[in-house]
């Protein structure tokens, strides 16, 4: 789950405290302002909805059309 891998990089972030972790908790910093961006999320949630809309084959197409429409709206 990416909001687990975030929460974890953050903690790992947060227990960089010599002065020689500098450069590394400065590109961790980079990474978590990467992974906290609109564009990133909405990445996220068009990989969930095509996991879990397109490619379920118990869903037949009519239910799939529906589903697409209501993200469409919602990202609208």
């Amino acid at each position: 789950d990416a909001h687990r891998a975030l929460e974890l990089l953050e903690d790992y972030h947060t227990r960089l405290n010599k002065s020689q972790d500098k450069p590394l908790k400065n590109a961790i910093e980079r990474v978590i302002r990467i992974f906290k961006s609109k564009l990133f999320q909405a990445l996220l949630d068009i990989q969930e909805f095509y996991e879990c809309t397109l490619l379920d084959d118990s869903k037949s197409n009519q239910e799939k059309t529906l589903e697409t429409l209501r993200v469409a709206s919602k990202w609208e």
